[in-house]
């Protein structure tokens, strides 16, 4: 009776990975990466400031969580701000004040705090004095703001600042200015004061859906995050991959054998944590819900139905987005590189692009910074000289989008 009471409670309290796609995961929930965490968490102990350029949907905002939870299991406090909930400098100091109100080093510098609160309540954005209604300028404002945020940070302290989405918060900011870069390139150089002053124990972690380092060079502010240490996550190996698959099994109550766990793997080519994750879902619903038998076709049908769906459709509004007058470019080069499995030459790409412009060193000049933008961006890789879709996934969603 006692062995059946232990053994039940066992099953109760075993906790396995929930298949949670789309937002970032923590706790159990994130997958592997165990030495990656460990060399990162050496950088920020010896001093280094972390930017993760990697590529999207490779987990870099999860992968930054689970770097949070480390720092507080090991003393350190911790801040966490999604820059993409700001659309503009004013909210990005309300998010941070907000965060800064928390922690402990706010009553030792209250004075410097209230000042601060006074301030923003002020910007908000009228304020009504005896039925008149002042507009304040934001501006004018602003260096006292930043003076006050300054004495607040508690550079004596073992602290981990992780900022998401920066790149959002940037491309807002110079929206709203109507392409003025001062305000961004302001707030960018007092971050970096901040990162600069002389024995600070505050570590700062940054990422972005949208790649900051091809907004920055777009910008002309790559020396305003030159002080970073730049770690790229990687794609999951075959063998991380099957043990996530598994993992996601035991969560989802179905079991796959070698042989279907391989076929996903072989169909995405490209293995990021996403991908096995949206994959493992369709499957699993399939099996579910339509009765569907565990075989080839289940992968098959999974995998069309998300190249069909609406899964990947960020990697078309990104683009959208953010590329600004590269767009069009950018969606001419895709669209003939996802035909070609194996990819194009360099001297191809620049043909169509000459087409356009008919001036060979303008071409080579746009084909040069969209190429990088969209390696940078994880849509393309090179290899033996020829530039194709880094994931079969992304490609095959790509030709039915847009060529099919």
């Amino acid at each position: 009776m006692h062995f059946c009471i232990y053994t039940c409670l066992i099953k109760l309290n075993e906790r396995y990975m929930k298949n949670r796609t789309g937002a970032p995961v923590d706790g159990n929930d994130f997958f592997g990466r165990e030495k990656e965490i460990a060399y990162v968490w050496d950088l920020l102990q010896n001093g280094n400031n972390i930017l993760l350029p990697s590529p999207r949907r490779v987990g870099k905002s999860s992968f930054a969580k689970k770097m949070l939870e480390k720092a507080e299991g090991e003393g350190w406090e911790v801040i966490e701000i999604n820059l993409e909930r700001a659309h503009s400098e004013l909210e990005f100091v309300e998010l941070l004040t907000g965060e800064l109100r928390k922690m402990s080093v706010w009553e030792r510098s209250k004075e410097s705090g209230i000042k601060l609160l006074e301030i923003i309540s002020a910007l908000k954005p009228t304020l009504s004095i005896g039925g008149a209604e002042v507009k304040l300028d934001w501006k004018k404002e602003k260096s006292n703001i930043y003076r006050e945020l300054e004495r607040i940070l508690p550079h004596d302290r073992e602290v981990l600042i992780f900022f998401d989405e920066v790149a959002v918060l940037l491309n807002g900011i110079l929206l709203d200015s109507n392409g003025d870069k001062r305000q961004i390139e302001e707030l960018m150089h007092w971050l970096r004061s901040l990162r600069q002053v002389s024995g600070s124990q505050i570590r700062w972690i940054f990422c972005s859906s949208v790649g900051i380092e091809n907004f920055t060079t777009g910008h002309q502010l790559s020396k305003t995050i030159n002080d970073f240490s730049y770690y790229e996550l990687k794609p999951f190996s075959s063998e991380a991959a099957t043990s996530m698959i598994i993992e996601l099994e035991k969560g989802g109550n179905v079991t796959f054998n070698e042989e279907i766990r391989a076929q996903m793997l072989a169909k995405l080519g490209y293995l990021l944590p996403y991908f096995i994750q949206v994959l493992f879902e369709k499957m699993k619903g399939k099996i579910q819900i339509e009765d569907a038998l565990i075989d080839q076709n289940l992968v098959n049908k999974a995998y069309n139905e998300i190249i069909e769906g609406a899964y990947l459709n960020t990697w078309d509004e990104r683009l959208r987005e953010q590329y600004g007058d590269h767009k069009d470019d950018a969606y001419l080069l895709l669209r003939h590189i996802c035909r070609a499995k194996e990819g194009m030459k360099r001297e191809n790409l620049h043909n169509l692009l000459y087409q356009k412009y008919s001036d060979a060193d303008r071409t080579d000049s746009i084909l040069a910074t969209l190429l990088n933008m969209l390696q940078n961006d994880g849509y393309l890789a090179e290899n033996n000289a020829h530039y194709l879709f880094r994931s079969p996934l992304i490609r095959d969603f790509w030709f039915n989008r847009f060529v099919k």
